[in-house]
């Protein structure tokens, strides 16, 4: 598995900012991590797509924090606790 990851981080450069802004903060809900990497919704998606694919990054969802957010779901992102140590290695 570290090898699909290693190569997935090397096929763009940006996978690498993104795991790193996840392992830092886990549970960082979408929008905060799309502020943070200065990504658009469209290009976080296609990031994201391949590590949630393989199950490097997890997409939980859950209520919003506020009554009157509550439904529209809030998506946060972490990663899996089984492979972090192999993440935190190649980054």
């Amino acid at each position: 598995m570290s090898a699909e990851i290693k190569a997935l981080i090397e096929s763009n450069p940006r996978c690498r900012d993104l795991l790193k802004a996840v392992v830092d903060n886990p549970y960082i809900e979408r929008h905060q991590l799309a502020g943070k990497l200065g990504l658009s919704d469209q290009e976080l998606e296609d990031l994201l797509a391949p590590l949630t694919e393989k199950m490097v990054v997890l997409e939980l969802t859950s209520q919003a924090d506020s009554s009157v957010e509550s439904r529209v779901p809030k998506r946060v992102y972490l990663v899996n606790p089984e492979l972090e140590e192999a993440v935190r290695g190649l980054l």
